[in-house]
């Protein structure tokens, strides 16, 4: 089957314009698949990181939220309730919960700070500027950038947005054929022609999903820039009504020398009516802004994560308990809703723990299709028609890329690895953590430069992660005592689930890695082999007459 074809012109423009768009993010790109894979699992992974989080999970309607306030407000004597803080209920998945405020400093600015508390007892575990653990969210913010400061979020939407012009330009280009080579991949032959393959087909294949992400990244990433425009079209350069349409909660005014109230409503209250209307979904977060005071709120958000516009919002009055805005889950208008729809659609939050299952093996075949990119693209420059310089130049490109790419796999093994191997109470450990991780990262990329046989180089970074990660279910149960077939018995399934993975990834790695040296082995004895007999039919050939020698050559040509 044949689709109409572009015109010559228009088809060597979306071409040039789909390789040079790819291979230019063609690396940053594949760290936001790569780590946003991992990321989709931010909260399972909670209960792994933190021992702490190894308790009985507890129906987070029975949790005195006012108390955690004042308990609080106890262990810091600078924290300042006027200033907006928050806290995330316990669920299944991290039975802790997470308190997130802001403290005055001396010169009379705000600091924040994060606090864990244990729902059962009221213990408040750690009371730092940063939590004792951050791996997850690490990894969750390498996604986007964050480590770079102020334009980290805008470059991850900018290469989300050249992502999807790479997209729809190679859709075009393969539109003739698309459907012949979807049904003709193999993965036998040569290697350019399996990427190739490969490329067109899974790309075919996840089309859907890497449209969906392309798009939601761009637009989360790239948002106060689109948000920007809007408010000169729509609202007379007013950002505050931009804001208000999308974020209710954020154009929200508040006093700072309003006058104090007392006898509000808490955060209890808030928990219970919103349980009570909407009994189906789950409270997610609870959050106050200038607590204590006339003019004070407190938000609940809501969310049952199974349907794609099932999240919501409401804001009440700390004065007297009214409703001062809300974000109906369902019945709630397009503007208010579209944020909402973005998130879920972009993290996977509304199918359950299958549909990330989905996503995570989606975003893997997506970093196959970006490496098989690169590799169509350097071999199709190793060609007489380019220059030694030229042809020595792609080399080092697609080395490079290589190198950074695929170091990722051993260097996420070792933050894992990291996290047990940093004693929880040293002070500054998300630090010690997060440089074992990057560091990491960065003396493995430029070890991999060092290695000129792409074969060499991606089996090497299997074989060196397949081994950490095999490492990683022994740190965690000669740390934490909780070996993976305790924690099966006692149905920590989050804790369990961790550790297998990673045994599975590390035995199947190693799998990989032998075949590909023994396939590598047989190359080299087939190369072997045929480079003695074109030497042995060379000096045949000159033994011959003139006349034979030519029949000779033009057989084998």
């Amino acid at each position: 089957m044949k689709l109409r074809a572009l015109k010559p012109r228009l088809h060597n423009a979306m071409f040039h314009t789909h390789t040079v768009s790819g291979i230019v993010i063609s690396f940053a790109l594949f760290i936001c698949f790569y780590a946003g894979a991992v990321a989709l699992f931010l909260h399972e992974l909670q209960r792994w990181e933190n021992p702490d989080a190894r308790i009985e999970s507890i129906d987070p309607a029975i949790v005195n939220y006012d108390r955690i306030a004042s308990e609080i407000a106890t262990n810091y004597s600078d924290f300042d309730t006027s200033a907006g803080y928050g806290m995330r209920p316990p669920t299944k998945a991290n039975p802790l919960i997470q308190f997130y405020g802001r403290k005055k400093t001396e010169d009379e600015s705000f600091e924040r700070f994060n606090a864990t508390i244990n729902p059962l007892t009221y213990e408040v575990l750690s009371t730092e500027d940063e939590p004792r653990t951050h791996m997850a969210q690490t990894i969750y913010e390498l996604h986007f950038f964050h480590q770079i400061p102020i334009v980290g979020i805008y470059l991850s939407g900018l290469v989300a947005f050249f992502f999807l012009f790479a997209i729809i330009t190679g859709l075009l280009t393969h539109w003739k054929n698309i459907v012949n080579k979807f049904y003709a991949f193999s993965v036998v032959g040569k290697w350019k022609q399996i990427w190739t393959n490969g490329h067109i087909s899974l790309g075919f294949i996840t089309l859907p999903f890497q449209l969906i992400y392309a798009a939601t990244g761009a637009l989360l990433g790239l948002s106060i820039l689109l948000l920007a425009p809007s408010a000169f079209l729509m609202f007379d350069g007013d950002t505050t009504e931009v804001i208000k349409a999308v974020r209710p909660d954020s154009a929200i005014k508040y006093d700072e020398n309003a006058l104090a109230v007392e006898n509000g409503i808490g955060f209890n209250s808030v928990f219970e009516k919103v349980s009570n209307a909407y009994p189906e979904t789950e409270i997610t977060y609870l959050y106050a802004r200038n607590f204590g005071k006339e003019d004070g709120t407190i938000t609940a958000r809501v969310d049952d994560h199974h349907g794609i516009g099932s999240d919501g919002m409401f804001i009440y009055s700390f004065k007297d308990g009214s409703l001062v805005e809300s974000i109906e889950p369902e019945t709630r208008s397009y503007s208010k809703g579209a944020l909402g729809v973005l998130i879920k659609l972009h993290y996977a939050t509304f199918g359950g723990i299958f549909l990330k299952i989905i996503y995570f093996i989606l975003a893997m075949i997506t970093c196959y299709i970006i490496i098989s990119g690169v590799m169509i693209w350097r071999t199709a420059r190793d060609k007489p028609m380019y220059t030694d310089k030229q042809r020595s130049f792609h080399h080092r490109v697609t080395k490079l890329y290589l190198a950074i790419c695929l170091s990722m796999f051993p260097a996420l093994a070792m933050i894992f690895i990291g996290n047990k191997l940093v004693p929880m109470d040293i002070p500054g450990r998300v630090f010690y953590v997060n440089s074992i991780f990057f560091l990491s990262w960065l003396v493995l990329t430029v070890i991999g430069l060092f290695w000129d046989d792409y074969r060499r180089l991606n089996r090497n970074f299997i074989l060196i992660g397949s081994i950490l990660g095999i490492l990683i279910p022994i740190a965690n149960g000669v740390v934490t005592g909780d070996w993976f077939w305790t924690t099966l018995l006692n149905a920590q399934y989050y804790v369990f689930s961790v550790d297998i993975t990673w045994l599975i990834i590390g035995v199947f790695g190693l799998c990989i890695s032998k075949y590909l040296k023994s396939n590598k082995r047989k190359e080299d004895i087939e190369d072997e082999k045929n480079s003695e007999e074109i030497t042995v039919e060379e000096k045949t050939v000159k033994k011959q007459e003139p006349v034979t020698v030519l029949q000779t050559i033009s057989k084998r040509i």
